[in-house]
């Protein structure tokens, strides 16, 4: 009777335990999801606040100065979510200036994500799924935007989106389901909130958001690698620059 008794309440503790590790995942993604949804949220709203008077002086939406000042205003509403978390749950993001083994790693990162960059984008095109781009009439309207876009990616995109995703999205993953699980959840979070970055038929779009989750996940992964933020925002600034500078050079 003993015996029977121990082994009943083992199995209720073997299933209080998967139930608890249950919900902690299930609190884990909705953790995940909700900060990609109040940015996203958050964004769109400060940029609103930003183009009202941007409308009412009759400004041209597609000159540079007013289209990096609309990027600038989303940016600060992904950051004002992440530093909202950090501040109420005492999360850390390590950030410290990289060292010579680090600097290597941000190197190969930034070099393997163009080269997976520019190998995605021919075979999509190849495909005829490669999306538009919402940027195409302001950068054909004055192509100087794209210089624009890389100071700005170095300068705010790069550092503000990898807080975001990787410092606080991937950092919450990460303690819950490990250093993999949370890259790709945190990447493809990361792609989902670009999906507005293109314009087309559906497929193209979502192609694109996916294109974007692959490269979020090679900075992802630098992240894990150096334990350190800093390596990440440098490889993404680094990356976005190159792309956007290259397509000026084009232009």
């Amino acid at each position: 009777m003993s015996s029977i008794t121990d082994s009943d309440t083992l199995d209720r503790e073997d299933a209080q335990r998967v139930s608890t590790r249950t919900a902690g995942r299930g609190r884990a993604v909705a953790v995940a999801l909700g900060l990609t949804v109040a940015a996203f949220v958050t964004s769109l709203a400060t940029g609103i606040v930003f183009a009202i008077p941007v409308f009412l002086a009759g400004l041209d939406v597609q000159s540079p100065l007013v289209f990096i000042g609309l990027l600038l205003a989303g940016q600060l509403g992904l950051f004002a979510v992440g530093a909202v978390y950090v501040w109420r749950t005492g999360l850390r993001v390590p950030v410290a200036v990289p060292d010579a083994r680090q600097a290597r790693d941000i190197l190969l990162a930034t070099v393997l994500a163009l080269v997976t960059a520019v190998g995605l984008i021919t075979v999509v095109s190849a495909l005829g799924l490669a999306p538009g781009s919402v940027i195409e009439g302001a950068v054909t309207a004055d192509p100087r935007l794209l210089v624009a876009l890389a100071v700005a990616s170095v300068l705010v995109v790069a550092p503000i989106e990898e807080f975001l995703f990787r410092g606080v999205i991937q950092g919450r993953l990460r303690g819950t389901f490990g250093p993999v699980a949370a890259v790709a959840g945190a990447a493809l979070l990361f792609g989902s909130l670009h999906l507005t970055n293109y314009t087309g038929a559906l497929a193209g779009v979502v192609v694109g958001a996916l294109l974007i989750a692959v490269i979020g996940s090679v900075f992802g992964a630098l992240y894990e690698r150096t334990g350190n933020l800093a390596a990440p925002v440098l490889a993404h600034g680094v990356y976005n620059a190159v792309l956007f500078l290259g397509s000026y050079a084009v232009a």
